[in-house]
């Protein structure tokens, strides 16, 4: 009897392991296809479930949205703020989705929602219409009511033969349509926006060949005192060299990226067929305060700070002669690694500059929290009176704080009276000098070292 114990004991502690693994196990497989903020798909979660949809069925609708202004609630209340808007509005959109949709968040303020176009009592639009008459309802966060707005794109079958990561892009730039016509939208995707989609990968892949052709040249803009009339740097700015031989803009450039690596590799090839000019305008005599410009791209990926590509691409170039000008958006996916960098280019004598902050609220709030030494402003957006305000606001801030300030984009004289009135005498711009190749840029420091001498001897 007592050995029947013992084993039905032992077969009791078995069952039970078995059970608690089992348990374990599905408790894995949950996190690993589920959103641990909203308890909705994540990523992994959703694209396994389209590929299994594609197996039996084609004609589905995808809904891709995003919260509006969402970054401004993290920047104002906090994350912990953030993450409660999240967790309400994922339990809102799994509220009023029909029962044959499925809804996923990617990340951040990204929410997918699949629906089977074929059994839905309702069409994905008056779907995507529910969920966002549902998110924008107000939010109380600490005692605080909020009030979100959401922009969707839609993506709708029949698919024959698409992957599903094509299937969410497709959706993805239905919702980029939405944005850009003014947030608050539904859009649907369409075959233009494919044959465009199509086009700007063609010339995407054009132009990174170009950048392995080293038809992306280094071009310079010179930066004024306008107090003194005296040059005191120039920014590098990239020109793609066609078959015509004719520069293409920097604007022209821009417009064909979508890949945030792209950038950070133009800048780097850039960059780096600057060292022998700079080097070369150094042995001539370069005044002593003179610098040279390098804009790092918006939004660059975690891995240009991490494995230090940014920082590698500037060696070379006496760190004493760089002026490193980075918009906000520029450290946002590593802000620890991109402030590690910055600040140990700042001990090595490098500037670090704060660009366009009058043009971002955000990035006001955000200056006392960066290694900086200068602000910049772009003058193109003196345009109305707020945007006047904010310029002044900022013109006084770096005054507070001790900071260099400059502006780039100076094209008229009411630009140069204005800036100038403000304290702001470091003016870059076309009213000032045109964008300039090395030699012309070596041309325009001759004149300026006769300027000086010119000076010092009527002193």
């Amino acid at each position: 009897m007592l050995i029947g114990l013992v084993i039905g004991i032992a077969c009791f502690g078995a069952l039970t392991g078995a059970r608690t693994i089992v348990a374990r196990q599905r408790h894995l497989d949950h996190r690993a296809t589920h959103d641990s903020l909203t308890g909705l798909w994540n990523r992994a979660g959703l694209l396994d479930d389209l590929s299994e949809r594609m197996t039996c069925e084609n004609d589905f609708s995808v809904l891709y949205l995003d919260l509006d202004r969402f970054k401004s609630i993290n920047d104002s209340l906090g994350h912990a703020a953030g993450d409660e808007v999240l967790r309400i509005v994922g339990h809102r959109i799994a509220d009023v989705i029909p029962a044959d949709c499925v809804a996923a968040r990617l990340g951040g303020d990204e929410f997918v929602v699949v629906c089977t176009s074929g059994d839905s009592s309702m069409g994905p639009h008056r779907i995507a219409e529910g969920i966002a008459a549902s998110i924008v309802e107000p939010v109380e966060i600490d005692g605080r009511l909020l009030r979100i707005g959401s922009s969707t794109g839609i993506a709708s079958g029949p698919w024959i033969d698409t992957p599903a990561v094509e299937i969410l892009e497709y959706a993805n730039m239905a919702l980029h349509r939405a944005k850009n016509n003014g947030r608050g939208r539904i859009d649907e995707f369409t075959n233009e926006m494919r044959h465009e989609s199509d086009r700007r990968t063609a010339d995407e892949r054009e132009l990174r060949r170009a950048i392995d052709a080293g038809d992306i040249v280094p071009f310079f803009q010179p930066e004024y005192d306008i107090e003194n009339g005296r040059l005191v740097g120039a920014e590098i700015l990239a020109r793609w060299i066609g078959p015509d031989g004719a520069p293409r803009s920097a604007a022209t450039i821009l417009a064909l990226v979508d890949d945030p690596s792209t950038l950070e590799k133009i800048t780097s090839s850039v960059v780096t067929q600057s060292i022998p000019i700079v080097r070369r305008l150094t042995a001539i005599g370069l005044p002593i305060d003179f610098r040279f410009r390098v804009n790092i791209p918006q939004r660059c990926t975690p891995r240009a700070w991490r494995d230090g590509q940014i920082a590698s691409a500037l060696r070379g170039i006496d760190p004493r002669r760089l002026t490193i000008d980075l918009h906000e958006s520029s450290r946002l996916d590593d802000p620890e690694g991109a402030d590690r960098v910055l600040r140990n280019l700042r001990e090595a004598g490098a500037r670090v500059c704060l660009e366009d902050v009058a043009g971002s609220p955000t990035a006001l709030g955000s200056v006392p929290q960066l290694p900086l030494d200068e602000l910049r402003i772009d003058a193109r957006r003196l345009t109305t009176p707020t945007a006047t305000a904010m310029v002044r606001a900022v013109t006084g801030l770096a005054h507070d704080l001790g900071l260099v300030l400059s502006a780039t984009g100076v094209e008229t004289t009411d630009h140069e009276e204005l800036l100038s009135d403000l304290g702001c005498h470091r003016q870059q711009g076309f009213l000032h000098a045109a964008v300039l190749t090395a030699d012309g840029l070596e041309e325009e420091l001759m004149l300026d070292a006769l300027k000086r001498v010119s000076a010092e001897l009527i002193a």
